[in-house]
């Protein structure tokens, strides 16, 4: 899960399982360019609540 939630100041890095270390540089840029209105480098499908909404 990554990206923001339906709470306001709310966003979300986690889900990486063992791979936490590895991946944490990269869900930290995403963060960092969703919470500075810029867009990200990667393809977000996928990555968002969106994923599961009904």
């Amino acid at each position: 899960m990554l990206g923001p939630t339906p709470y306001a100041n709310l966003y979300l890095g986690t889900g990486h399982g063992t791979l936490g270390w590895t991946m944490a540089a990269g869900t930290g840029r995403v963060l960092a360019d969703l919470l500075s209105g810029r867009a990200p480098e990667i393809d977000m499908e996928g990555l968002t609540l969106a994923r599961y909404a009904a």
